[in-house]
């Protein structure tokens, strides 16, 4: 039988075992929902060391955990296991001399973000959900957001980690130490709460470039995004941010919160320039949506005016999930130059399936999150959803992308695994896996499917 009760005594009110009332720490974003046996709220990295130290002896598994903003089940509990919330953990120094900043896993992403800012510096990872994402969630999954093509992920910005392992040691990578001969800090990022406890993260931060004017582009056919998007970067374009969304996606978000009201639109992109060119490079994007026949065009020079229209973007996450019983959501991913043929191939499953499917993403870098939703509980409806999941994963294959763009795999994908990799490879990662954590306490079953 399985006890916590050496953490009760240790940890007091920080340990709560009476978890009914703790519900939001049952699930992510995901929707897949696990009563967690325990959930405990450490202060300190030494706290953190203690708790892994007990769970290691008592064979107890552990579930690292940010805010739950995650889409694949990463920070769902496990039976018999610990949920051990890092968001107490929310250091936040700025170095702004050496734009570098030091903070503890629990910041919330559009904090660091503000105090960046404030010293006219910038960090630019944004996931749509960065008002919500914890810093250490965002490293877990290795996090992209609205920036992310001209810009670079989490990982471009990570300088050092500091993480507790399963025995209770603290790794120290980059800034935190003096002799990285590996790279142990690319091992950590996007490993999913597989690896270690990360307890400290040290970002670089870029001087706040000068940003150009928002543009929204509607148009009438999907495809005509699409192909104004691959004409873009074909051109060499690099827009800091550059986003898609299909009608559907539109009326869901004006639905949750009303922005601009547009007519016979198919489909939006929304813009955002930067830098020394960006009056310029803002023309440029304009005469190439004309050329492939936007329908409506909207310039915004205003930075704060814009954030309405930014608004249909940012709200879409909660919007879609709004207005169905249940969102499945997929990040898949394929070159700039093929998401014309993935947008005509979701556009084609809306059209056919007895469910509604809708899409948006980081157009930029080619990532798009497709959507199903499902109206009932019915397992004829959830079957439709789980059939056309296999279908865009085998379409985004075909068409050299990938099953994840930035959600990860946790519980979701995990049995998708093998399309993308080889066995090979997918060995090589378990036994990566295998030397952090021998006993297989960290996060089991997530990301490996389980025989």
């Amino acid at each position: 039988m399985f006890s916590f009760n050496g953490l009760r005594d240790k940890f007091g009110e920080k340990l709560i075992l009476e978890t009914a009332s703790f519900t939001d720490y049952f699930r992510d974003a995901s929707e897949i929902n696990f009563k967690a046996p325990a959930i405990i709220f450490p202060d300190s990295e030494t706290e953190v060391v203690e708790i892994i130290n007990y769970c290691r002896e008592n064979g107890l598994p552990i579930v690292f955990r940010g805010a739950g903003t995650g889409y694949t089940g990463g920070a769902v509990p496990v039976p018999k296991g610990l949920v051990l919330s890092l968001e107490h953990l929310r250091k936040l120094e700025m170095y702004a001399e050496h734009k570098r900043a030091f903070c503890g896993p629990g910041i919330i992403t559009i904090d660091l973000m503000k105090a960046a800012e404030k010293l006219n510096l910038f960090y630019p990872p944004d996931p749509a959900s960065y008002d919500e994402s914890t810093l250490g969630g965002n490293v877990a999954e290795c996090a992209g957001g609205l920036h992310c093509k001209k810009y670079g992920v989490t990982k471009d910005y990570i300088i050092g980690l500091r993480a507790v392992t399963i025995d209770g040691d603290i790794i120290k990578t980059g800034v935190y130490s003096d002799n990285d001969l590996f790279d142990l800090s690319g091992v950590i990022i996007g490993s999913e709460g597989l690896l270690a406890a990360v307890t400290e993260i040290a970002v670089r931060l870029i001087d706040l470039p000068r940003f150009g004017p928002t543009i929204l582009a509607a148009f009438g056919q999907p495809e005509d995004a699409a192909r104004t998007v691959a004409e873009i970067t074909r051109r060499g374009l690099v827009p800091a941010v550059m986003e898609y969304m299909d009608d559907d996606a539109v009326v869901c978000s004006n639905n949750y919160e009303k922005s601009i009201e547009i007519d016979n639109a198919r489909a939006i992109l929304l813009f955002e320039t930067s830098g020394d060119n960006c009056i310029d490079e803002a023309d440029q994007i304009e005469n190439i949506c004309r050329q492939f026949r936007a329908n409506y065009l909207k310039r915004e020079n205003d930075r704060e005016k814009a954030e309405i229209l930014w608004k249909i973007r940012r709200n879409l996450s909660k919007a879609v999930k709004e207005t169905a019983r249940h969102k499945i959501s997929e990040d898949v991913c394929v070159p700039p130059s093929r998401l014309p043929e993935l947008v005509a191939f979701v556009s084609d499953l809306n059209d056919e399936l007895p469910v509604r499917v809708n899409s948006y993403g980081h157009a930029g870098d080619g990532n798009l999150h497709v959507n199903f939703l499902a109206e009932s509980d019915s397992e004829e409806e959830l079957a439709v959803i789980d059939a056309a999941v296999r279908r865009l994963f085998d379409k985004t294959l075909c068409l050299g992308g990938t099953l994840t763009g930035e959600h990860g795999i946790g519980l979701t994908k995990r049995a998708f695994l093998n399309l993308e990799f080889t066995p090979p490879t997918i060995e090589s990662m378990k036994r990566i896996k295998a030397v952090f954590d021998p006993h297989g306490l960290l996060n089991p079953g997530k990301m490996f499917a389980t025989s």
